[in-house]
């Protein structure tokens, strides 16, 4: 193994699972923790570095994997949906008798049981989404109930402009995981799980895909206040697209709609609105002690750079600025 390999960081490390040195000790894990089976076996040796890393979020669960050597393996159906990514090298998915390449242009989505083959450098970020979720998600987002199990297309076209956002968000939420260390990150992330669920159902190919590309109906300017009203009394918390419908007695789909159509943002950009305009009055109302980090975390940013510019584009301003500017006018 290459001294890069050895130092190069992985994914989700705070969050280890497994890890094998030696075939016997990777098999037992593959059969009675992941209730897999080898399906072409590896050539047994002792030098091997298998590790598995898992963060479970609220609803979904995010998986790291990396076997250091050739393999085949099976993996059971399951209650959810696997996502595919790469990491590095190179990867293909079989489902029923069906072949798709896992790359740094293409990821694989299957909902049964599969065989995966890894080459040797071949690292994955896997992303288990619960059928369940999906379909309440997509039943809030339309409007519509979904009476039967979702279809998934194998795979989503990462160069294509809807395939290069949801990479974008994919690799936003792995960091997020990676850094959440206090209540106000682990919002961030609730919020970007939120978002990368209703994401995925966007960008994908699937049998409710009719239900989304159908036109939206518009809220009513009364759900549209008790959206408004939700999102106020709340905008220190992380808030749900099943609580905005809920609020407002609509759609997802008909809220988002009506949100840009008379507010010119989406629900979640009120929100961040909200939390700047909060921001920026605990800054001008801060005591010597109160830092930018501080109000920036209190009001639910978790990233200290995206804060200070959603700051600036929005009252012209640095965050530090106006609290250096409270500071003088205190001395």
């Amino acid at each position: 193994m290459s001294q890069t390999r050895q130092t190069c960081r992985r994914p989700l490390e705070a969050f280890p699972a497994f890890a094998a040195a030696n075939f016997d000790r990777l098999s037992d894990i593959l059969e009675n923790q992941l209730s897999a089976k080898f399906m072409r076996l590896p050539v047994r040796g002792d030098n091997i570095e298998a590790v598995a890393n898992s963060a479970q979020l609220t609803h979904t669960q995010l998986w790291y994997c990396s076997y250091g050597m050739p393999l085949s393996v099976k993996f059971p159906d399951g209650d959810y949906i696997r996502l595919q990514m790469q990491h590095r090298g190179t990867g293909a998915t079989w489902e029923q008798g069906r072949m798709t390449g896992i790359t740094e242009q293409q990821a694989c989505v299957s909902r049964a049981e599969v065989e995966i083959d890894f080459a040797p450098d071949f690292e994955q970020l896997v992303w288990r989404v619960p059928k369940g979720v999906l379909e309440q998600r997509l039943a809030l987002m339309t409007g519509h109930p979904v009476g039967y199990a979702l279809d998934f297309a194998p795979a989503i076209d990462l160069a294509s402009p809807k395939g290069a956002i949801f990479k974008q968000l994919f690799d936003c939420l792995i960091q997020s995981v990676e850094l959440q260390a206090s209540p106000s990150k682990a919002l961030v992330v609730r919020e970007l799980e939120q978002t990368l669920i209703s994401a995925f159902l966007a960008t994908c190919d699937h049998s409710g895909r009719r239900l989304l590309d159908g036109e939206a109906a518009r809220a009513g300017s009364r759900q549209l206040r008790r959206a408004e009203a939700h999102i106020e009394a709340n905008w220190d918390r992380p808030i749900t697209i099943e609580e905005l419908v809920a609020a407002s007695g609509t759609s997802a789909r008909s809220l988002f709609r009506s949100f840009k159509e008379n507010r010119g943002c989406t629900p979640m950009e009120f929100a961040r609105s909200l939390r700047l305009q909060h921001a920026r009055q605990m800054l001008e109302g801060a005591y010597d002690a109160t830092t930018v980090s501080e109000v920036a975390f209190s009001c639910g940013f978790g990233d200290l750079g995206r804060f200070a510019k959603d700051f600036h584009r929005a009252f012209g301003q640095l965050p530090s600025e106006v609290l250096a500017k409270r500071r003088l006018v205190v001395a």
